[in-house]
C-alpha cells in the first residue's frame, strides 16, 4: 500500500461479497469520493474463528476470489489481505485500530453493525465509532441488509447452497460470480 494519501477502508471478512458486504463497499467508495480518500478493503487470509478454535470453517470464497469479485463489482484497487495469526488474534481492539491508522493510513472506516475485532472480539461497532470520533476519523456503521425478511449473511447463503437452492443463493449474493 502506498504511504501517500489516506484511505476509506471497509472492514470485514467479506466471504462471498454478498448484498450486505456490497452495502459496505458501496458506502466506502462513496465516502472516499466525498472526502478525497482512496477506497480500500481490509480483510484476512483466513477466518478468525478458524485460528481461535483450530477447526476449519467452510467458506464461499478463497482470498483470491474475494479480491477478484471486489475488483469486478467496485472501483476499489486496494484490497489488503492480512494474515490472521496468533499475533493478530491477541492484538487488543484499540491496537488493531491504531494499526489501520498508522500502517494503512485510514481516514474513514466502514463496518457492519455486528463487526467484532481485537482480542477475544472485545472491539464492537460502538467502540469503533468512539475511537474514530476521538481520533478525528470518519466512521460509518452499516445496518443489516435483509431480503425476504431474512438478514443476508454468508452463513445463510452457505445453508442455501447446502440445500441445492442456487437461485436463492444468487439472490442473496447479489451476483452470479460464484453460483
Amino acid at each position: 500500500m502506498e504511504a501517500e494519501g489516506k484511505y476509506a477502508i471497509a472492514l470485514g471478512f467479506f466471504d462471498g461479497i454478498h448484498l450486505g458486504h456490497q452495502s459496505l463497499l458501496r458506502r466506502t467508495v462513496e465516502r472516499a469520493g466525498e472526502h478525497g480518500l482512496r477506497p480500500a478493503v481490509f480483510t484476512f487470509d483466513r477466518p478468525p474463528r478458524e485460528v481461535v478454535t483450530g477447526q476449519p470453517v467452510a467458506l464461499l470464497t478463497t482470498p483470491e476470489q474475494r479480491c477478484a469479485i471486489i475488483h469486478q463489482l467496485f472501483p476499489i484497487d486496494t484490497v489488503i489481505v492480512a494474515p490472521f495469526d496468533r499475533e493478530m488474534m491477541s492484538m487488543e481492539w484499540d491496537a488493531y485500530l491504531d494499526l489501520l491508522v498508522e500502517r494503512f493510513h485510514a481516514g474513514w472506516l466502514v463496518a457492519g453493525y455486528d463487526h467484532r475485532f481485537g482480542h477475544k472480539n472485545r472491539g464492537t461497532a460502538q467502540l469503533l465509532q468512539s475511537y474514530c470520533q476521538a481520533h478525528g476519523l470518519g466512521c460509518d456503521i452499516m445496518p443489516p441488509v435483509e431480503l425476504d425478511g431474512v438478514a443476508v449473511s454468508s452463513t445463510y447463503i452457505r445453508s442455501l447452497l447446502d440445500r441445492g437452492d442456487r437461485e436463492n443463493a444468487r439472490r442473496f449474493l447479489g451476483h452470479s460470480l460464484l453460483v
